[in-house]
């Protein structure tokens, strides 16, 4: 590495960045995932309607214009004491092996100077060291994790030991129509192109903590951005309804992770533990039809954590940390958010996209 290379500067990204960071993320991501992908760029940068810019983004640039590091933010509606705001989420932080000599630090205390708020999704150690001593307060969130094809699962495994080789990637398909679903809670329903009156009415069932915890705000264009649009993660959306209207909902994603298929609870609400339970099972049926073999689910709804606990399921232990970040002095808020807050599901977003 010669003198020059190894000036790196942090900037703001930029479009004229994308072919560079691309490139890069390709190398240390994989040519495969969906950061090195340009639908994702695209997709949290320019079409966001919730201001989303490239600007939002952190390079590490060498002199010679090389993108050796990068960190990112996608921004989401919030609604935080009766007040609409937007927060972002800052994730994909890495820097190239050779280059990790303070530059990382730099990018995480530019980003958080950047924004009065801000979610850090899935900090492992010492990261999340550096996350509370800059002043970050963790979020009680937990992971879950189920096995939904015990079998299949320990066929691969054995299958990518022998041969190295991974299973064919899995995604819900596109636009598919509303579906009926055979549920003993009345009609039960799923589709990957929902309508406008049902986003409308997910809207409302999504929005049912806002009136005492601090979160996501959920609203039709929201949810078409965030789970729907052509460039976005493919997500499919179960619900069950009452009095013929939506009532309770999760939103499902599914894709290639490690060589396994899997599905996730993206975003989730119920009026109860047996509606709750009658969904979880409609999203297990689901994916495992549509190819999945595992379930994996990020909580940080103390409500919908205490209905997990109540049908049996545990958290992993020594899961990635979940911090936020406000202005010193400000009082902890209490939030409540699942998925749809953070980088959940990417997966999903096809590689051939």
């Amino acid at each position: 590495m010669d003198q020059d290379q190894k000036k790196v500067e942090c900037q703001e990204g930029s479009s004229s960045h994308a072919a560079a960071y691309l490139q890069f993320a390709s190398q240390q991501f994989g040519a495969g995932t969906s950061a090195a992908n340009g639908s994702y760029v695209r997709w949290i940068y320019e079409q966001n309607p919730f201001g989303g810019r490239w600007a939002d983004s952190l390079m590490a640039v060498t002199s010679s214009g090389e993108v050796v590091g990068c960190m990112h933010a996608m921004r989401i509606p919030w609604r935080i004491e009766n007040e609409s705001v937007v927060v972002p989420a800052n994730h994909n932080l890495i820097v190239a092996p050779e280059y990790r000599q303070g530059i990382g630090t730099r990018m995480v205390m530019q980003a958080l100077r950047q924004h009065d708020l801000s979610v850090i999704p899935s900090a492992v150690e010492p990261l999340g060291m550096l996350y509370r001593r800059l002043g970050c307060v963790r979020v009680e969130s937990l992971w879950y994790r189920r096995v939904l094809r015990p079998l299949k699962v320990g066929w691969q495994l054995g299958v990518q030991k022998l041969s190295g080789r991974n299973s064919s990637p899995c995604y819900f398909p596109v636009e598919t129509p509303s579906t009926r679903l055979p549920s003993a809670h009345g009609a039960a329903w799923w589709t990957t192109a929902p309508t406008d009156p049902q986003l409308e009415q997910l809207a409302d069932v999504f929005n049912a903590d806002r009136t005492t915890t601090s979160g996501p705000e959920f609203s039709p264009e929201f949810l078409r951005w965030r789970f729907f649009h052509e460039l976005s993660p493919r997500h499919a959306v179960v619900w069950l309804e009452e009095d013929g209207r939506i009532s309770d909902a999760v939103v499902l994603s599914l894709g290639p992770r490690h060589g396994f298929n899997v599905g996730r609870i993206v975003a989730a609400q119920a009026s109860g533990v047996d509606r709750f339970a009658a969904l979880v099972k409609l999203a297990e049926h689901l994916i495992r039809r549509q190819g999945g073999t595992l379930l994996f689910t990020f909580c940080a709804c103390p409500r919908l954590n205490q209905i997990y606990s109540t049908m049996g399921w545990r958290p992993q232990a020594n899961g990635p940390q979940t911090y936020l970040s406000s202005p010193r002095n400000c009082p902890p808020l209490a939030v409540s958010f699942n998925g749809e807050a953070i980088d959940i599901g990417f997966e999903a977003l096809p590689s051939a996209a």
